[in-house]
């Protein structure tokens, strides 16, 4: 049965803790601004949708409880960080982070072959997408954060924590729309003055580098919203994502930086003005009111440049080579996806230490240069392995008994021919033993004392809902931590049947987290039982009773159980504390044995008798 097989016809007020909002209702003639309001209000809570909802809130009941105070002591704006808003946001967040960086590196790299045309539409998209990046900075004021597993949405705590100086210089240096400073570059460019624009493209490539975190984080909401990856695929694809990152940031540089420093060698002078008069005159078609070329004599016009090149070029000119594959590229007129095609090949073989191919000339700060970036494409890689490997042993450390179980269930239901609906619901249930076993209590039985044991299982585990019993209301401390004692964790997953109408009740549940449905054995809903409910109590005082009604998981529940047997061999002892138990559960059953027969949502609500 799947999850949402469950449809509530309850009224309101039996549906216990089924509110997730604790918004006033709609109500009939409520305006339209009014309903809006109301939605983008819920859409600033705490969803249970959300990918990291379930690591801190582990029912519907604590997530009603948070929703609850949120509505009851915080400001309507502040926005929780596990929200469906948030979820969505973020998601949006990662794709306009990725593309602004991308975007800058083609735009910076390869701004002297592009058009003015396409330089302004690529500085208004940029823009753009800097400016939902500096609406994310102002969110972030009245965003929750989460501190050392704690979240945190005191708006006086959230505004100095985002408006550290290192936090906000982070952010800030973020979402500055530097293209608007391009055609500033590309007239440096012309005017041979490319120390600033190489300063500018390194710096740039350094700080999208530092990015890695901030692309990461967006990543795995993105990976657990829309594809439900696990914590362990997230972590063998983010070096995979980030290494193409580093390869299209570095594609771009490497495109850009011969080009640039050409100019930088008084040997190359003539090479770097004739490749800026070709590039002014036939590539662009640049003019001189928006990119002049005052500073010097400009060469006369041509037809054949490779001709001309040739024939003017220094006899001891050191970058014939490279000359000539910019010359061909004008004269084939090549494109700039072409070029960006070809420089990522050339990054490919410089990172995988296939030789050189990228040397402007002969020169020590053309070796020096490629010499760099060959140390930093091995450097890269060597890093990227690594971290694969460290990923894959500390994986196989610490998940390697869970794999194996995993691994178990596969062939368990491959022999046995189960389909994958039965597959993947043993894989759920083992998944959260798995997860509960970090909170688990048996290291405390099997390694502390007695006195330890009965103190803690009483007062941290299942102090919650063993004081909430009315059967057990009366009872001393000391019989209390017995029972806690004796007390079996179960675990259920959603549509999971706790117990079943009409089966023999042997034992009493207690349901730690989560939220279950309760019906009649006619399939008639009686209402919900939430975080610290129990039921079946009967069943610890009259071997022959029987179930009277169905309790039925709707998420996953931790529940406790304590049998039958158990309890009565801790209460036989105590035979006044015993006498006076079943004196208050007969009065109970005369008490619901007298009450009139109605509609559902007229019965009295008892888990008593379950």
């Amino acid at each position: 049965m799947s999850s949402q097989a469950h449809r509530c016809l309850l009224p309101v007020v039996l549906r216990l803790g089924d509110s997730e909002t604790h918004l006033p209702p709609v109500l009939p003639g409520t305006s339209l601004a009014a309903r809006c309001l109301r939605h983008i209000r819920t859409l600033l809570l705490i969803s249970p949708k959300h990918p990291e909802t379930h690591i801190y809130y582990r029912s519907r009941t604590k997530i009603a409880a948070e929703n609850e105070r949120l509505v009851r002591e915080l400001p309507p704006f502040i926005v929780h960080p596990f929200s469906s808003f948030r979820k969505c946001w973020e998601m949006v967040m990662y794709f306009v982070l990725t593309l602004h960086l991308l975007t800058l590196a083609v735009a910076f790299a390869f701004a002297p072959h592009l058009q003015l045309a396409v330089l302004v539409r690529i500085q208004l998209f940029d823009c753009a997408l800097c400016a939902l990046l500096g609406l994310e900075f102002a969110l972030k004021l009245v965003t929750g954060y989460v501190s050392q597993g704690e979240v945190v949405l005191d708006p006086r705590r959230i505004v100095r924590y985002r408006l550290h100086w290192w936090n906000v210089v982070n952010r800030m240096l973020l979402f500055v729309p530097y293209v608007l400073v391009l055609d500033e570059l590309v007239v440096a460019f012309y005017q041979d003055a490319v120390v600033v624009y190489i300063c500018v493209v390194v710096y740039l490539y350094l700080l999208c580098i530092w990015r890695f975190k901030a692309i990461n984080w967006y990543f795995a909401t993105v990976a657990r919203s829309l594809f439900g990856l696990s914590e362990k695929q997230i972590r063998y694809l983010e070096p995979i994502m980030d290494t193409l990152y580093v390869l299209h940031w570095t594609t771009c540089l490497l495109s850009a930086i011969p080009m640039l420093t050409l100019a930088l060698l008084d040997d190359n002078r003539f090479e770097s003005h004739f490749l800026v008069d070709v590039l002014w005159s036939h590539d662009q078609r640049r003019d001189a009111l928006h990119y002049p070329i005052t500073h010097r004599d400009r060469l006369p016009a041509m037809t054949n440049y490779t001709a001309y090149f040739e024939e003017h070029a220094p006899k001891a000119s050191i970058c014939a080579e490279f000359m000539a594959a910019r010359l061909a590229d004008v004269e084939y007129g090549v494109t700039v996806p072409y070029r960006y095609l070809r420089a990522m090949m050339i990054t490919l073989k410089i990172s995988l230490q296939g030789g050189h191919s990228l040397s402007v000339a002969h020169h020590f700060l053309h070796e020096w240069t490629q010499s760099l970036l060959l140390l930093g494409g091995w450097i890269w890689s060597t890093y990227i392995l690594l971290l694969l490997i460290r990923t894959i042993i500390t994986a196989d450390a610490s998940s390697t008994q869970y794999d194996e179980i995993l691994n178990e269930i596969d062939a368990f239901c491959g022999r046995k021919r189960l389909g994958r609906g039965i597959n993947r619901k043993m894989s759920t249930h083992f998944a959260c033993h798995y997860r509960l076993h970090y909170f688990d209590v048996r290291p405390i039985r099997a390694q502390a004392s007695d006195n330890l044991r009965r103190t803690v299982l009483t007062e941290i585990a299942f102090q919650p809902f063993l004081t909430r019993a009315d059967v057990f209301r009366e009872l001393p401390v000391y019989v209390m931590q017995d029972i806690a004692d004796q007390l079996r964790f179960e675990l259920y997953l959603e549509q999971d049947t706790i117990l079943a109408a009409g089966g023999a009740a042997e034992a009493m549940y207690f349901l730690a987290t989560g939220t279950a449905a309760v019906y009649t054995v006619d399939g008639v809903e009686l209402g919900h039982l939430i975080d610290g409910a129990n039921f079946g109590a009967i069943a610890l005082f009259r071997p022959d009773a029987l179930r009277t009604v169905s309790v039925v998981a709707l998420e996953v529940c931790e529940v406790y159980r304590l049998d039958r047997a158990n309890f009565q061999k801790l209460i036989k002892p105590h035979s006044y504390t015993m006498a006076q138990v079943v004196k208050l559960a007969d009065k109970r059953i005369q008490e619901r044995s007298q009450s009139v027969e109605g509609t559902p949502d007229e019965q009295h609500f008892d888990t008593f008798f379950y």
